[in-house]
């Protein structure tokens, strides 16, 4: 997989059409693998190629950073994630002023002239630009005008144990998280809820804050990278003390 940054020359995509998605894809959950498994399926018979078009955090934590409770995947692990789902190319860029700035129909525009955009591939409520002001109705109408194929998916639903259906998206595993039901997000997520253990201790080093979502203060049975079984307490919305590993999957409360 190719990483590249929105603001630096794209040089890798000339000659080559693209298929894009474009999202926070925080913590890769079984909606957005109904996203990348059309977009590569697309790819697949057209011959186009695989962008993920993300940033470099999702975008909750910018725009509601008042109440929001954390990343579920840090920025490594979302690039490891792709890479495992066989992305082409991965478009990085900081969502600043500058680039909140831009109308949705120029960024789409820009897609198509500096990566041959010939398709795109999004949820049934996307919109962009901004504030998000161009919404689906405008995007199609802009795509059909400049010969971009779009398709629009429907929502993925989770139901519960006690029959209630929601809509599976990155917020309700935050809930599921921060309410302890680590068997809820792990089914959502396909995966065990992991914290980047050496990220975490990179920026707490640097005396930066955790941007990774913490569950409610207490004591998890906890697992390493190397599946050696790890006691991890959270107090007062932190680890006390980093454990010696790169990585810890949780498994339940003890």
């Amino acid at each position: 997989m190719h990483v590249c940054y929105w603001d630096k020359e794209l040089s890798c995509f000339e000659g080559k059409e693209t298929a894009v998605t474009i999202g926070s894809f925080d913590g890769m959950h079984k909606g957005h693998r109904v996203l990348i498994d059309t977009l590569t399926r697309i790819c697949a018979e057209k011959n186009y190629q695989s962008v993920v078009f993300t940033f470099t955090r999702p975008l909750p934590a910018i725009k509601h950073a008042g109440d929001y409770a954390g990343d579920i995947c840090s920025l490594s692990q979302r690039l490891a994630l792709f890479e495992q789902l066989h992305i082409d190319t991965l478009i990085l860029v900081d969502f600043d002023e500058k680039f909140a700035a831009v109308s949705g129909t120029d960024f789409l525009l820009q897609l198509a002239e500096r990566i041959n955009m010939r398709c795109l591939v999004e949820g049934f409520d996307f919109h962009c630009g901004y504030k998000g002001k161009t919404t689906r109705t405008e995007i199609e109408r802009w795509a059909k005008g400049s010969q971009v194929e779009t398709h629009f998916l429907e929502p993925v639903y989770y139901t519960a144990a006690d029959g209630k259906r929601e809509r599976v998206s990155s917020s309700f595993i935050r809930r599921m998280l921060l309410n302890g039901n680590f068997s809820a997000a792990a089914e959502l997520l396909g995966h065990p809820y992991e914290l980047d253990i050496e990220e975490i201790r990179r920026v707490s080093a640097a005396g930066l804050p955790v941007t990774q979502l913490l569950p409610p203060d207490g004591v998890y049975r906890a697992f390493s990278e190397t599946d050696s079984t790890i006691l991890l307490e959270v107090k007062n919305g932190t680890i006390a003390g980093l454990p010696d590993c790169r990585r810890v999957r949780f498994s339940v409360k003890n």
